[in-house]
């Protein structure tokens, strides 16, 4: 199952309801995201996920 990129569909997206499809160490996999993991000069986005009253910072993202 890919991620269904919402960044690559609206660039100003702030925010959306994602699920967690795996997690594996640090790494988590979402069923969709806004975050760009960049490239061609671009740095990734960071940002920051909400679950419930927890707050994680998103200092990397790949794809």
């Amino acid at each position: 199952m890919a991620t269904i990129e919402l960044y690559a569909e609206n660039s100003y997206i702030k925010e959306c309801t994602a699920n967690i499809v795996s997690i594996k160490e640090q790494f988590v996999v979402f069923n969709q995201t806004i975050f760009y993991p960049g490239g061609g000069g671009q740095p990734c986005d960071r940002g920051i996920i909400k679950q419930g009253d927890k707050t994680y910072n998103i200092l990397t993202v790949k794809k």
